[in-house]
């Protein structure tokens, strides 16, 4: 069965939430806007499917002069490290 949806909610309040598995449904997305509701039935590989290629889009239009925070807090860890030692 091949479907397609679209809705552009940019600009748009969301709330997202992920319900956990029953005996009778598999997890479900749920992605919720003014006009209605998304609900994706998937089960957790496939859920880590679409985590995995939200989160390589996202890193991927970083810009390269944004300071990651977490490396601003590794080398303030380290500095921190070094001047107790010295």
């Amino acid at each position: 069965m091949l479907t397609a949806f679209s809705a552009d909610i940019s600009g748009q309040r969301i709330e997202v939430e992920i319900q956990p598995p029953t005996h009778y449904t598999p997890s479900v997305l749920s992605i919720r806007q003014q006009s209605g509701t998304f609900q994706l039935h998937a089960d957790p590989d496939q859920l880590a499917e679409v985590e995995y290629a939200i989160r390589t889009y996202l890193k991927s239009i970083r810009y390269p002069e944004t300071p990651d925070q977490q490396m601003i807090l590794h080398a303030e860890c380290n500095e921190a490290i070094e001047e107790g030692i010295a």
